[in-house]
């Protein structure tokens, strides 16, 4: 990563998630060119205190029907969990960006917000047999991974990374061609190419 980047990225780390980490001196056209990024991927709350917030609609996405049936059932539980039932949209949110082509950073990091303030009131078994039910659950390992290798979250702070733990660990090694053929099963190999084409998307800003 460049120092643009660097310094991005601990500015949404210490403004999203209350971290003090100091900047690298920049030019002042770097810093006009960071707000710029900031602000092309609504996320300039997070740098600038006195930034409008803007704000996303998460039932806005592809897996609405599905979610719909998913939280109608939840209602009628005994163990009835709304936080979970939120996770879960948030989550099928950012999933449908990233398999429309699109990098929605906002929601990433409004995902790592929920999991820090409200992932003790989470039922993650309860998450992961919906992730398994609706085929996501690689999809949702990798924007888990994007806050692990990005903004600093621990292992532990994503019960649902489970069967690739590696993957979050470090990037992706492999660079397949991302086809709908692979998309239908979300196999490994699809999940490491993703995620580097994402963390790619992602850090990527010209100096």
């Amino acid at each position: 990563m460049n120092v643009l980047t660097r310094n991005y990225f601990r500015m949404l780390r210490n403004g999203a998630f209350g971290e003090n980490e100091p900047m690298e001196p920049m030019s002042k056209y770097k810093w006009e060119a960071l707000y710029r990024r900031a602000e092309r991927e609504e996320v300039l709350m997070y740098i600038k205190e006195d930034a409008p917030h803007s704000s996303i609609n998460f039932e806005d996405h592809t897996q609405g029907r599905k979610f719909r049936s998913i939280a109608k059932t939840e209602y009628h539980a005994i163990d009835t969990s709304l936080d979970t039932l939120d996770m879960l949209n948030i989550m099928l949110y950012n999933i449908d960006q990233t398999i429309s082509g699109h990098t929605s950073l906002h929601g990433i990091i409004e995902m790592g917000r929920f999991l820090r303030k409200k992932g003790d009131k989470v039922d993650f078994v309860k998450l992961e047999s919906w992730f398994h039910k609706l085929g996501v659950n690689r999809m949702a390992e990798l924007h888990g991974s994007v806050l692990i290798s990005l903004f600093g979250f621990q292992i532990d702070e994503l019960p649902f990374m489970t069967s690739e733990r590696a993957l979050a660990e470090k990037l992706g090694d492999q660079d397949k061609r991302l086809t709908l053929t692979y998309l239908a099963h979300y196999p490994l190999s699809t999940t490491h190419s993703m995620l580097r084409r994402l963390h790619n998307a992602i850090t990527q800003i010209e100096e």
